[in-house]
């Protein structure tokens, strides 16, 4: 039994020194993100999130957080999540269209590359809005996507549940930098 807690404190600990190193990369871009968040809602204009496949959860977890708080209390922001919808052709693009409007945020989470929300980027990119995206992808990959304005957070692992854990601690890292902005602390 010892040797089982044994090995899983080893992997602990290597998960945790590399969730170091992705942080210690992505910091810079994460705190550009949340400002360009923090502009648009003080701004009066919207974020609006999708995440394709299986980072949708992420997408809708960001908005809850938004709308609601994470640790700080303070009122919700305008942050919507978008749905996929059965049958439809680029659902988060035709969303965008109907939704969006100049100067909101597309807040997009892909898992590799820009898997599915490549036309919900273009859409956005449409309305002239700006996008911040969220990855697990390469950023070779990712980057010519997008245009100078938007912003890119790439957590670069060869581990996909590693990646999944660093991106759901960047959305807590996301929202209480909002936060902290948005409400002056400094602790």
């Amino acid at each position: 039994m010892s040797d089982i807690l044994d090995g899983l404190r080893q992997r602990l600990d290597r998960d945790l020194a590399e969730m170091g190193q992705l942080f210690e990369a992505t910091a810079p871009q994460a705190l550009e993100a949340a400002g360009v968040i923090l502009t648009a809602v003080l701004n009066g204009q919207r974020v609006l999130s999708c995440g394709a496949r299986e980072r949708s959860d992420l997408a809708h977890y960001f908005a809850r957080l938004m709308t609601g708080q994470l640790e700080h209390p303070r009122p919700g922001l305008p942050v919507m999540a978008l749905s996929e919808y059965p049958g439809g052709k680029e659902p988060f693009a035709r969303s965008i269209r109907a939704l969006g409007a100049q100067h909101d945020v597309l807040f997009a989470v892909s898992c590799n590359a820009v898997d599915g929300v490549l036309p919900a980027i273009r859409a956005a990119h449409e309305r002239d809005m700006q996008v911040v995206l969220l990855s697990a992808g390469s950023e070779d990959v990712v980057a010519p996507h997008l245009e100078s304005q938007d912003r890119l957070i790439c957590i670069t692992t060869e581990r996909p549940g590693l990646a999944y854990e660093a991106q759901v601690r960047c959305l807590h890292i996301l929202v209480d930098l909002v936060d902290r902005q948005l409400l002056g602390l400094t602790d």
